[in-house]
């Protein structure tokens, strides 16, 4: 038992016994079990510094406070599916039939990895993600973008997609600081789609303290290296948003008066991402494969915070405010996005040679479109002409139509498997629809369907 000293903010000092003193990251409690505080600095042998997780009623100077002496409770394994749990681990669904068991938060840390040849894609149906940032088994995948962009869109349709042709994978989702509306969202579709039998969603929402929204990501990697190395599965992991959880950390440094570094962020912000990011991986029990969503400030890409989460990352996936200018969604921006799997002996020869392709095309216009805003078009060279053609058709062509979003577009998601997705993009770097406009690209599936020139002529 300890008494509280001295408080401000959201830091409270606290008196225990020697025998008593608990460590870094244990749980506290006081007014019933029903307020919770982080010990986040030790002062000496009889003195603790800790942060409010939450706050049942107001706090008081000598209030007595409880050591759990263990850090949060997370609820792990089978049962813990079909339901969603907050910070504290309480599931906020009943008569769910769930009975987890509970683990301590990143008690089975597994450092151990696992290196072979067998590289296995994971297919989304998403055709510029497909093409682009091909994803594997293990992969960490960053999905850069400003407000209101369509991140957590993307992260959704990925989720489902995945789903249908991967059913014995099981899902994590981690909400850390997103608005409520958006986990609402995803467990009705998730609830309606008959996938929450095979997902856990952890949220931890915007107006929590920041205590909550930093321990919430921890949490959820618990809970899926339970699956991973426990019960032998792989997992997909979605976390939306990485911003929210390292901002949370700020937070929480500025109140223990740490100085802060570059950009003003906390000075310990690479250590904190690498903590969390070095645990999701591939190894011999099974695999996690994340999807993390991060927010950019002033769609900055060098803000400290994306760098810092960027340096983890097998691929990054970027969307642009100048794509959704375009009315090209996804806003999936080529030439700012890369992934270490565009590697020709993972992806073979053929997929590996269009995207090179692609890109140089799509590079070539953009350094002709400042020439094309003040000369025009018609001023152009042929080949030029011919280029621009093709690269149009090709910023069209990887537009696309989710099923995410067809209660307010009103038109069919698509769902476009690889290989047509590759097939679809060589006939176009081969000029095969040269004559045609680039509009007869937008939102379609592949163009496998749609008459060349030489099959229009004859």
């Amino acid at each position: 038992m300890g008494k509280i000293v001295r408080f401000w903010s959201d830091i409270l000092e606290i008196k225990f016994t020697k025998e008593n003193l608990p460590q870094v990251n244990h749980l506290l409690t006081t007014n019933d079990n029903k307020t919770y505080l982080l010990v986040k600095r030790i002062i000496d042998e009889e003195t603790i510094r800790a942060i409010i997780i939450y706050s049942s009623k107001p706090i008081n100077i000598n209030d007595k406070i409880i050591n759990t002496k263990k850090s949060f409770m997370v609820p792990v394994g089978k049962n813990s599916k079909n339901n969603i749990y907050s910070f504290e681990g309480k599931p906020l669904l009943e008569n769910r039939n769930t009975s987890p068991k509970y683990i301590e938060m990143n008690s089975i840390i597994n450092n151990e990895r696992y290196l072979n040849n067998q590289n296995e894609i994971i297919e989304t149906g998403i055709k510029a993600i497909d093409f682009f940032i091909p994803i594997l088994k293990g992969y960490k995948l960053g999905i850069f973008g400003g407000a209101g962009v369509g991140k957590t869109v993307l992260m959704k349709e990925i989720i489902f997609n995945v789903n249908k042709k991967n059913a014995k994978t099981s899902n994590i989702f981690i909400g850390s600081g997103e608005r409520s509306r958006e986990a609402i969202e995803l467990f009705n579709e998730l609830e309606s789609s008959n996938l929450m039998q095979n997902s856990a969603m952890y949220i931890s929402k915007m107006n929590e303290s920041p205590g909550a929204r930093m321990s919430i990501v921890p949490i959820g990697i618990t809970a899926s290296e339970y699956l991973r190395d426990i019960e032998k599965e792989d997992v997909l992991l979605f976390i939306d948003n990485i911003y929210r959880f390292v901002q949370a950390e700020n937070e929480v440094s500025a109140s223990l008066g740490k100085k802060p570094s570059v950009g003003g962020y906390q000075s310990t912000l690479e250590s904190d991402v690498a903590n969390i990011e070095n645990r999701m991986f591939k190894n011999e029990n099974g695999s996690i494969t994340s999807f993390q969503t991060i927010f950019l400030p002033m769609d900055d890409l060098s803000d400290p915070s994306a760098v810092a989460v960027f340096n983890h990352l097998d691929g990054n996936l970027v969307l642009s405010r100048n794509q959704t200018a375009k009315n090209i969604f996804p806003a999936f921006d080529p030439l700012a996005s890369s992934s270490n799997s565009v590697d020709e002996s993972i992806i073979g020869k053929d997929h590996f040679n269009a995207i090179i392709q692609t890109k140089k095309i799509l590079k070539t216009y953009k350094d002709l479109e400042d020439v094309i805003m003040i000369l025009g078009f018609d001023e152009l060279d042929e080949q030029s002409k011919r280029t621009v053609k093709i690269a149009l058709q090709l910023e069209n062509f990887f537009t696309q139509n989710f099923f995410m979003t067809e209660h307010f577009t009103k038109a069919a998601g698509v769902y476009v498997p690889l290989q047509d997705t590759i097939k679809s993009v060589q006939r176009i770097l081969d000029g095969k629809y040269i004559k045609q406009s680039p509009e007869i690209f937008a939102y379609v599936g592949s163009n496998l369907d749609i008459p060349t020139d030489e099959e229009l002529n004859l």
